[in-house]
């Protein structure tokens, strides 16, 4: 089954003229390509390209005196696509395919390679592809066998594997029943990774015809090669055969023999059989930690495979936080929460348990012990140090260490916690919470390859709890976009209208038939309408401009002696009008003079900002505008007594196009506050708000006298 299959030697043509110069030209340019698939090619110990295909390449290069420059080897999946677009030019030991001839010429096949089944000893003696249904097939990925098996026998349940190695290696662990491959693979890893427990049970039809493989552009170039080819001859390519292809025999101590040997010599030689079956059990061990080590790390790459997916499945971040609390209870944890920081404040967003009837307790140190910067529990340090902390082991004093009181620590111990790790979400040099897993299964003691993977999952976790809530901010952002443009068009249409309808009525009053006299007060009221009109849609625009000028950091002050007073009572009588329609009785009292370094036109616009909203959502009730004057600070007090707003609405009414009111009763942008905390702030000072529903509304505004230099805030 093992010896060599060449061709047979064909009489070697020289190189013409043609394809001599052509050679010789294009000798720099040519790249030759390789694939890591031992023993046909792989990097060897000494970092040094080796294996049998590149031993004919150097053969090859060696008939047609020339050296072709080498890409750096791929796995194999990566060099069909790079002959396929063009950055590699040939390569060697490929097998032809119908797929790959769609964009590859072959030479004709330099040494034929049979395939084999291998299985573990003691589950079959014998086996063919036609008994193989319902096995699990191991089989090299994309490998010419991979695809002849998907070609001919779609029945198999194949187990596509990066490299032999690894489909030998789960083979031996269990982990796949069957593994298809070419003898000069199986018999170089058996023997390098002395794999004694794997026996060939058969071969099959399909064999590896390895060949040179060239981009079918330069056909010129496959003649070369070719040619090239041919003039290797049988004694060369049995020297290459016999480097690399390995008879490997049954083991010593399975032959009928051997156990006659030791039957004759088991009194004179009993220490001897005694070390040798002490060495057995030692390797065994070897052997059940190395195939626990390796069964161990399938399952955390599965692990994290599962992860991944849940992490990619929403952008509900709540729910996909809690899917991973779950997985991480079924694969690595006996309980696991995990809290998030939001505005300096943790709170709990997932918890699982592994019994659920503890469930309970989760949601109870939930609510009464959650983590923060300052506690002595382990996602509290977490918090501080943003530094992951493991507890190989937990005594029933190291919890009481690490509790707010006996209560606390009492939940703790009734969770089950002999070993805990407790990691930060990090994302972009944030610190975004903590997950915490717990351990009360005896035997079972976190390690520092539990914290890599807790680490690895909090990683991932954190990127897509991130990416979440960025697309929560964008949503949000553009909800609030969508609605001021509504709002925008709403109040830029309401005066343009007006606008329209008083010019209508200009243009009939001056189409007074002749002789008549044109009624100069009707065209008088109508022109102070229009101006309302135009003033109205000017104060929008201008919020706007101001806005736009807040964004791009020229918003700047025209600073002068002020005084406040007079600022209010001017702002008053401006709005005397509107304050006579609206039906409220405005109180002015004032501690005059209330002078500061300040820009007038910029104080006039918050006090009318102030003023304003007072009169709209005053609902007629009395008003009050009260000016404070003390040694360093300038205090302005407007309060209403009309529908006020919740406490909840307090932070957000200061921002760009928020509310506290629904847009479709109150008019305006939503800017007007947003504009007067940024001349305040500019000013060097503060403004707030105090508010009941129903009662009223009161906002402080505190300037100080003199401030040398200030800024628009970010």
């Amino acid at each position: 089954m093992l010896g060599p299959r060449f061709l047979e030697g064909r009489a070697s043509a020289p190189l013409t003229p043609e394809e001599r110069e052509w050679l010789t030209s294009h000798a720099d340019s040519l790249v030759l390509g390789t694939y890591t698939n031992s023993p046909l090619s792989f990097v060897n110990d000494q970092g040094e390209l080796s294996g049998m295909a590149v031993d004919y390449v150097r053969l090859l290069e060696r008939k047609l005196g020339i050296e072709f420059r080498r890409a750096p080897p791929v796995i194999i999946r990566e060099l069909l696509k790079d002959m396929r677009e063009g950055r590699v030019d040939l390569t060697s030991g490929l097998t032809p395919t119908p797929e790959r001839s769609e964009y590859l010429l072959f030479s004709a096949p330099y040494v034929r390679i049979p395939t084999i089944i291998v299985v573990r000893r003691g589950s079959w003696e014998t086996l063919t592809l036609e008994q193989m249904k319902g096995l699990r097939v191991a089989v090299g990925e994309n490998f010419g066998a991979h695809e002849y098996l998907k070609r001919n026998h779609p029945e198999l349940q194949l187990v596509p594997v990066p490299n032999d190695l690894e489909g030998l290696m789960r083979l031996s662990t269990g982990e796949a029943d069957a593994m298809v491959v070419h003898v000069a693979a199986a018999s170089f890893y058996i023997t390098r990774e002395n794999l004694t427990s794997l026996h060939v049970a058969g071969r099959t039809p399909y064999q590896y015809e390895l060949a040179m493989a060239i981009r079918k552009d330069e056909p010129i170039l496959h003649r070369i090669v070719q040619k090239g080819l041919d003039q290797m001859t049988e004694g060369e390519k049995q020297i290459i055969w016999s480097r690399w292809i390995h008879e490997w025999e049954m083991p010593f101590y399975r032959e009928p023999s051997f156990w006659r040997f030791v039957a004759l010599l088991v009194v004179c030689v009993g220490v001897v059989v005694g070390t040798i079956i002490t060495w057995n059990k030692a390797l065994k061990q070897q052997v059940r930690a190395r195939t626990a080590d390796l069964a161990a790390a399938h399952r955390n790459v599965s692990f994290l495979a599962e992860t991944s997916v849940i992490l990619s499945e929403t952008l509900d971040y709540k729910a996909m936080l809690s899917r991973l609390g779950e997985l991480c209870v079924r694969h690595l944890a006996d309980w696991c929460v995990i809290d998030l920081v939001t505005d300096g404040q943790s709170r709990r967003v997932a918890g699982a348990h592994v019994s659920p009837a503890k469930r309970p307790l989760l949601d109870k140190l939930a609510e009464r012990y959650p983590a923060w910067v300052g506690g002595p529990s382990p996602a509290s340090e977490v918090l501080r140090s943003n530094q992951p902390r493991l507890y190989p082991e937990i005594s029933e004093e190291d919890i009481q260490a690490t509790s707010e009181n006996e209560e606390h620590a009492q939940i703790i111990l009734a969770l089950g916690t002999r070993s805990a790790i407790a990691v930060p979400l990090i994302a972009r040099g944030n610190t975004l919470g903590v997950l915490t897993l717990g351990s009360g299964t005896p035997g079972r003691r976190y390690g520092e390859k539990d914290l890599e993977l807790a680490q690895e999952v909090a990683r991932r976790a954190s990127i897509a709890y991130d990416n979440a809530r960025l697309y929560q901010q964008a949503q949000e952002a553009i909800r609030i976009r969508d609605v001021f443009l509504m709002v925008a068009a709403h109040e830029l249409r309401t005066p343009l209208t007006s606008l329209k309808l008083r010019l209508s009525s200009l243009h009939r009053l001056f189409q007074t038939p002749p002789g008549q006299t044109v009624p100069t007060d009707a065209i008088f009221r109508e022109l102070t309408r229009l101006e309302a009109q135009a003033n109205r849609l000017h104060a929008l625009i201008e919020q706007l401009l101001d806005v736009s000028h807040i964004s791009v950091g020229r918003f700047e002050l025209m600073r002068e002696e002020v005084d406040l007073c007079q600022v209010v009572q001017e702002v008053v009588e401006d709005l005397r009008e509107q304050l006579s329609r609206s039906g409220s009785r405005l109180e002015v009292r004032t501690e005059c003079p209330g002078v500061g370094y300040w820009d007038r036109l910029r104080l006039e616009q918050v006090v009318a900002n102030l003023l304003g909203n007072a009169i709209k959502f005053g609902e007629g009730k009395p008003l009050e505008v009260r000016v404070e004057s003390g040694p360093e600070v300038v205090r302005l007090i407007v309060r209403d007594q009309g529908i006020g707003f919740p406490s909840e609405a307090r932070a957000r009414i200061f921002e760009k196009f928020e509310r506290a009111v629904s847009e479709r009763h109150y008019g305006g942008l939503g800017l007007g506050l947003f504009i007067a905390r940024q001349i305040v702030e500019t000013h060097g000072g503060t403004i707030s708000v105090e508010s009941t529903p129903g009662e009223g509304s009161t906002f402080i505004v505190a300037l100080p006298r003199r401030v040398e230099r200030a800024s628009p805030p970010s």
